[in-house]
């Protein structure tokens, strides 16, 4: 089944016409391209969603709007980038060609570096779910639960016992973050969590090596 003509957009690349449509689901911004006459294969792009958020009075973070842009000067990046990686629009092939990176291959907003010491702790909107994720992932974070009395209280501890990981900075953002031991053993080794309390949803896991 072809785009539909109502709601998507068509770009023309090289001589050759596109037809293109973007959606959301799950967190993530799909963008799916295909010749705009007798399309073949499909191209199948992935984004991440840019969360905005802004702060209330009361000093908590609210969700304002999704930040993720994606206009005919990223699509056309993301083309002609997939042909030259192998697809063929053309051929009626019935497994679409994806991308997973496509914020970096597009250039869009989203590769841009999100570095949580150059917020203000007086911002009232920022990327905060982004921030909070970009400290779990960090070695910073993790070097701030590992040392020898942590590893021994979580290892006594009992499951999903939380013990508070400190960061001033991120403090006055408003953000706290846990650790704890999970009820999940992998291989043998326990397996810490790393999680933010605003977002519980940003969680990080980790096997611990004894």
């Amino acid at each position: 089944m072809s785009i539909p003509r109502k709601g998507s957009r068509s770009l023309t690349v090289n001589d050759t016409t596109y037809r293109w449509v973007v959606s959301v689901h799950n967190n993530t911004v799909n963008l799916v391209v295909e010749l705009d006459s007798a399309p073949g294969q499909r191209l199948l792009a992935y984004f991440e969603c840019r969360d905005l958020y802004i702060r209330t009075e009361t000093g908590e973070w609210r969700f304002h709007s999704q930040k993720q842009s994606i206009r005919p000067a990223h699509v056309k990046r993301l083309i002609l980038h997939a042909l030259n990686s192998g697809w063929k629009p053309q051929e009626k092939l019935g497994k679409p060609f994806t991308i997973r990176n496509a914020a970096q291959i597009a250039a869009t907003i989203d590769v841009e570096a999100i570095h949580s010491r150059q917020v203000s702790p007086d911002a009232q909107e920022a990327y905060i779910k982004e921030i909070a994720r970009d400290f779990l992932e960090s070695s910073m974070c993790l070097s701030l639960c590992m040392d020898f009395e942590m590893y021994d209280r979580l290892l006594e501890s009992e499951p999903q016992t939380r013990f508070p990981i400190a960061d001033d900075n991120l403090q006055q953002l408003g953000l706290t973050f846990a650790v704890f031991l999970d009820s999940t053993k992998a291989d043998g080794r326990p397996v810490i969590a790393l999680q933010c309390n605003e977002f519980p949803d940003v969680i990080e896991h980790y096997w611990w090596i004894c």
